[in-house]
């Protein structure tokens, strides 16, 4: 999957419309900063953005606090 910032990932909701996600998921971080898994949740860790525990599921990232950090780096 090739992802570069400008691209908005859409999902559906009931009714079916369509609007933009609001998370990035530790995968599309991969693609986006070109760096392995252990990498991003090195920054997770480390608190470098917020990110958001979700059960089972996995993290889910903020779009705008993400950018937000790697724009100040």
């Amino acid at each position: 999957m090739q992802m570069n910032m400008s691209q908005k990932p859409m999902s559906s909701n009931n009714e079916g419309e369509t609007r933009e996600r609001l998370c990035y998921t530790v995968d599309e971080l991969m693609e986006i900063l070109g760096v392995g898994r252990k990498a991003v949740y090195s920054l997770i860790h480390r608190k470098a953005f917020p990110a958001i525990r979700i059960c089972s599921v996995g993290y889910r990232i903020p779009k705008e606090s993400f950018h937000a950090w790697l724009y100040r780096q």
